[in-house]
């Protein structure tokens, strides 16, 4: 039978949300979806305070569900303002694709992003029943649909998750049906962008999953639906709660006041402006609030703060934007069919280019104005996912031009060629497409764990932590978790700057031989000086480090207070890296040397200096400043030598980095690739990394740090 607790779970959310929308369009003549968007909108914003006053219960929210299904009943019934028209041959065809995606949405979720963060993160707020204390990256993005998800996983687990997600999919289908009468389109005509949505791969997996792009793609519709029935302040709320789901959903509030700008229409614009302000704002504040970035976790240049690295936000963004080895001339077919580009529409998307003739029409200039800014962040991660909005608007154009012969032939194309069974002759098995039907999974004939581990090896992994160390504790892991399945902090190693100083500690550790150490020292006369300066005056390739400083009054070394303080730039909070006594950690730049860049140490007090060492893996020309007691800045040299220093062993340093971050679990891969040279120079050789083994699943090695 279905597992009653996953539907119940999502009827709570989903009941909720459109209880909430019919409240809020009280009396007025709306479709069910529009009551549905509006009120998600509210129901993720009310569980949004819940998490930040640690009130997020299963009783609070199902009080909350009672009181809105019971308002509504009595004072805010919704007015339909037409009966939903769908042509019987687009239910042959819709139907069957309904059915599969419904049963994937009923498994355990699987899914990569899915198991990271899209249910790992309302997992953690269900059993803390408020946000968590982390800073890591999936922990600061924008997480509207997230919220809804927390509500529907406290009664159904993952399924009742992925089930809201499948019934905004569900809904994004009816409005564009209803989007379609709006705009004067035939029935088959409609047939064209239904066919494209509904039947594509990548968009059926996201929307049968938790991935959260088809919600995005709904929102956008929502907000497309209200802004021709001239409800701004409504469609700037949909709009907003784009950005709120995925932070490039960002260009929707912006193109739909844009267009009432074009319009001289200020007013309007100023009413979207602000119903998008309500749904964005909660995020952006929050993030500001946490780190000082209303942007985290991007835009890292531009607000910096202690809790994420440049280095890493550029090398995550090169590897997005990246087209592999996709030639730019192949995009169309392989986002077509090709599926190099984690993803495929299916053929339609090749005759979208006919669209282009609906220009001629002020509907045809908007819908194409519209999917063009939104398909500008695919430039920036070249995922096929982050052309769904584009793709379903470019869909209506090639709808308005599209004879009703070529119409037929091309939505029967896309629906038999769409179909898993067909779709799995023509790419491989890994390809991003729901492959299978896992009826027995759904209905909970296979059990979970059963199912998990024959489609997941990270499922292992996350039981093996979860047996193998105690409530509360650490885990620094070398690969991602499948914190959906886990009930553990496990901070991976590239999502905050901790993780990332703590991992690159290991790697220049585990890989010695290649990164060599040098003494670099700058001698001058002997000077009272309040703060030394190291400066780079000119730009380099590559980046700078310090891996420890030492100061000295003629022979004697002047050793480190808690008064010193580091106002050096950049990344100044790390500085006490280079003072901690442990060689295995540094201060890095963690971006290009600029000119300009510079070390500095406030002793707070006149100290009698006469020579500085710097321990880094690069030397680099540095100019040496001291500032006196009137706080004046001299130059004490600009030479220093460079030294080579014998090797040393620092694996037990590397421990002890570790312990000193509060992490008493360390876990890694081996192998080839990514992190896995670490693993393979711990694994048999614990004892001398002051560690011992405490779990071992295939690959993957899991070590409690002593």
């Amino acid at each position: 039978m279905i597992p009653l607790s996953a539907l119940f779970g999502a009827a709570i959310a989903l009941l909720t949300a459109y209880c909430l929308g019919a409240l809020a369009l009280r009396n007025r003549l709306a479709p069910p979806e529009i009551a549905l968007a509006l009120g998600a909108v509210i129901e993720s914003l009310l569980v949004f305070v819940l998490l930040l006053c640690n009130a997020g219960y299963r009783p609070v929210f199902l009080v909350i569900s009672v009181l809105a299904i019971a308002a509504s009943w009595k004072f805010a019934p919704v007015r339909l303002p037409c009966k939903l028209t769908i042509p019987r041959a687009g239910l042959v065809i819709l139907i069957p694709y309904a059915v599969w995606y419904f049963v994937n949405a009923l498994a355990p979720e699987i899914t990569p992003d899915g198991i990271t963060y899209h249910l790992a993160l309302p997992r953690e707020y269900v059993r803390l029943a408020g946000f968590t204390g982390h800073l890591t990256f999936y922990d600061l993005v924008p997480q509207g649909m997230e919220m809804l998800y927390t509500v529907a996983y406290a009664f159904g687990r993952h399924a009742a998750a992925k089930l809201v997600e499948f019934a905004f999919f569900v809904s994004g289908l009816l409005l564009i049906f209803r989007l379609a009468r709006r705009l004067g389109f035939t029935a088959t005509a409609s047939l064209v962008p239904a066919a494209l949505y509904f039947c594509a791969p990548v968009i059926g997996l996201t929307g049968s999953s938790s991935y959260n792009d088809a919600a995005g793609v709904f929102f956008l519709l929502a907000a497309l639906y209200l802004l021709l029935e001239e409800r701004l302040f409504a469609a700037g709320l949909c709009a907003g709660f784009c950005y709120a789901i995925k932070m490039p959903g960002i260009l929707v509030p912006v193109c739909a006041g844009s267009w009432m700008l074009a319009r001289r229409r200020p007013r309007a614009a100023s009413k979207i402006a602000i119903g998008a302000a309500i749904a964005i704002a909660p995020w952006m504040i929050r993030a500001f609030a946490l780190t000082g970035n209303p942007l985290a976790p991007l835009a890292n240049r531009v607000f910096p703060n202690p809790y994420f690295h440049i280095a890493t936000e550029t090398g995550l963004a090169e590897g997005l934007r990246s087209l592999g080895k996709v030639r730019p001339a192949q995009v169309p077919w392989e986002l077509a069919l090709g599926g190099g580009l984690a993803g495929v529409y299916g053929p339609l998307l090749l005759l979208l280019p006919l669209g282009l003739f609906a220009l001629r029409r002020p509907e045809g200039r908007l819908l194409w104005l519209g999917a063009t800014i939104l398909a500008l962040p695919w430039l920036v991660n070249s995922g096929a996912r982050f052309l769904m909005q584009s793709v379903v608007l470019a869909g209506f154009a090639l709808a308005m031009v599209l004879p009703r012969p070529a119409a037929w032939a091309a939505i029967a194309l896309q629906a038999v060629i769409c179909w898993p069974h067909v779709l799995d002759r023509l790419q491989p098995p890994w390809s991003f497409h729901p492959h299978e039907f896992p009826i027995a999974a759904a209905l909970g004939i296979e059990p979970e764990p059963s199912y998990l581990r024959r489609h997941l090896e990270e499922y292992d992994v996350a039981r093996m932590i979860q047996g193998a160390t105690p409530p509360g504790s650490r885990t620094l892991a070398l690969l991602n978790v499948a914190g959906a399945y886990l009930d553990r902090e496990a901070a991976v190693f590239w999502q905050s700057a901790e993780a990332d100083i703590l991992t690159d500690s290991l790697r220049l550790v585990s890989l010695d031989a290649s990164s060599p150490v040098f003494d670099w020292k700058a001698v001058w006369p002997a000077q009272d000086v309040r703060a030394l300066r190291f400066l780079v005056p000119a730009a380099l390739e590559g980046e700078w480090d310090i891996c420890e400083l030492h100061v000295f009054s003629g022979g004697d070394p002047v050793f480190g207070s808690a008064q010193w303080t580091f106002p050096g730039r950049p990344n100044r909070w790390e500085a006490p890296l280079a003072f901690d006594g442990n060689t295995a950690t540094r201060w890095r730049t963690w971006e290009p040397v600029r000119a300009g860049m510079f070390f500095e140490a406030d002793f707070s007090h006149a100290q009698r200096l006469t020579s500085a060492t710097l321990v880094t893996h690069r030397p680099v020309p540095l100019e040496v400043w001291g500032r006196d007691a009137k706080d004046t800045w001299r130059l004490l040299t600009k030479t220093g030598n460079a030294v080579l220093r014998a090797p040393q062993d620092l694996r037990l340093d590397a421990s002890r980095a570790l312990r000193g971050a509060g992490y008493r679990y360390l876990l890694v891969p081996t192998g080839e690739g990514g992190n896995a040279p670490i693993g393979n120079a711990i694994v048999g050789r614990e004892a001398e990394w002051g560690m011992e083994r405490v779990g071992e699943a295939g690959r993957f090695y899991l070590f409690r740090v002593r």
